[in-house]
């Protein structure tokens, strides 16, 4: 595949760090597969616009820390796909999914007890902040939960040691899915693994022990002297 078919899909500053990827014979099966599965009538989530989306919104020198969470959502609203290329957010459809609402409630707990937060289905407003929402693959299938995370996982393995590795912002890895990764990152940052927002096996416990809004703040305060504002507020 050549970059400059795909240039218009991210910010500039990603360039140089995955050009060689893009154009890559790892990619060319990437993109192989996904068009011999659309022509197999299957239905792809997210659009193909949107699959880089994370890239485009985070400028790779602004990443202030990384979430991962998991496979894009695989389930669609009126034919349209509710993933939107950044971890968690439901921007097309504007609906809150479950994982979306829990990650909210924790937020509100952890940082902004007494105040009302305003509950955004795109988190666009965090990417731009520099916090990179990954998807443990960055396609999945209708209906068919992680039904891409194979085809995915040398791209992740490829961003995270040649790519991720010399940032040393705080890692956030939600769930199954995403820990799979936390193996590849650089042993000199934070990374924290908790459990999934919308687990099924979800208690409260692994979260607020973890209280992983705070300790990420704490981090970026710290080192580099700026936070995060995790949600927004009745007149921000």
């Amino acid at each position: 595949m050549l970059w400059e078919n795909f240039e218009h899909l991210f910010h500039p500053s990603w360039y140089r760090k995955l050009r060689p990827f893009i154009e890559s014979e790892a990619c060319d099966e990437i993109y192989a597969f996904l068009k011999s599965e659309v022509k197999r009538g299957r239905s792809l989530a997210p659009l193909s616009s949107n699959v880089w989306r994370a890239f485009k919104e985070t400028p790779f020198d602004d990443i202030r820390v990384i979430v991962v969470g998991m496979a894009p959502y695989h389930t669609f609203i009126d034919n349209k796909p509710i993933a939107d290329g950044l971890c968690l957010s439901c921007s097309i459809t504007g609906k809150l999914q479950p994982s979306l609402e829990q990650w909210y409630s924790e937020i509100q707990k952890q940082l902004y007890q007494g105040t009302t937060i305003i509950k955004e289905p795109d988190l666009k407003f965090l990417a731009t902040q520099g916090v990179l929402l990954l998807n443990a693959s960055l396609t999945t299938e209708k209906d068919k939960a992680g039904s891409h995370m194979k085809i995915w996982s040398g791209f992740m393995k490829y961003l995270f040691e040649k790519v991720l590795d010399v940032i040393g912002v705080p890692m956030v890895f939600l769930g199954q899915e995403a820990a799979k990764y936390e193996r590849y990152a650089s042993p000199f940052t934070w990374r924290f693994i908790v459990s999934h927002p919308a687990s099924a096996s979800y208690k409260g416990s692994e979260w607020d022990s973890e209280e992983v809004f705070k300790k990420v703040n704490k981090v970026l305060r710290e080192s580099f002297g700026t936070r995060i504002n995790w949600a927004k507020t009745k007149g921000d």
